[in-house]
């Protein structure tokens, strides 16, 4: 775990701090870390950290993931629910043992973020970064993952359901929002 933190660190910056307990003061599975960089400057990303060492299934092929999940915010917007989103969704992974893919969407479940439109998360790569760190190459184990999490508006959800994640990135690539902005508008019209 060592190496891969220093993977992660090389690409995020040092870890600030971190997350070992839930809200009720469960200790949890993983941890849940922020660091100092961001893909872009004025950024920060946070991470579920120890997801990994369970190995997770493939809803698809059936093979077996590790992965570790990502969230990027502006720095200054502050840690608000993001800990929490990733607490909950890193659960949901491990108790349905399946992993997240690309193009997965989770929710709608109500607004994230006071001011916000934004009630699901999309699954992704984490475009936003090299694509040296999408990978950790791990020998003789399987690799890990790194799962890129952003939130979407309930519109936008609906409409990858109804067309799929291939158009939803199209529109993205297109359209191309700030999709650290938790406070954008919806690009589905």
């Amino acid at each position: 775990m060592d190496n891969y933190i220093d993977f992660l660190e090389s690409h995020l910056g040092e870890i600030e701090y971190g997350w070992k307990k839930d809200s009720e003061d469960n200790i949890l599975p993983f941890q849940i870390v922020k660091y100092k960089r961001g893909p872009f400057s004025g950024t920060v990303t946070y991470s579920t950290l120890g997801l990994s060492k369970l190995k997770l299934i493939s809803p698809t092929s059936k093979k077996e993931i590790r992965q570790e999940l990502i969230f990027v915010s502006y720095s200054n917007f502050g840690d608000k629910n993001i800990p929490g989103i990733l607490e909950q969704v890193g659960l949901q992974a491990i108790n349905n043992k399946v992993a997240y893919l690309r193009g997965d969407v989770i929710g709608p479940y109500g607004k994230m973020f006071e001011h916000s439109s934004l009630e699901a998360l999309y699954t992704s790569i984490p475009v936003y970064f090299p694509e040296t760190f999408q990978t950790f190459k791990i020998e003789g184990d399987l690799p890990i993952i790194q799962t890129w999490l952003f939130p979407i508006t309930f519109d936008e959800a609906i409409f990858i359901k109804e067309n799929g994640w291939d158009e939803f990135e199209n529109r993205l690539v297109e359209i191309d929002p700030d999709l650290v902005d938790f406070k954008r508008q919806s690009i589905i019209s």
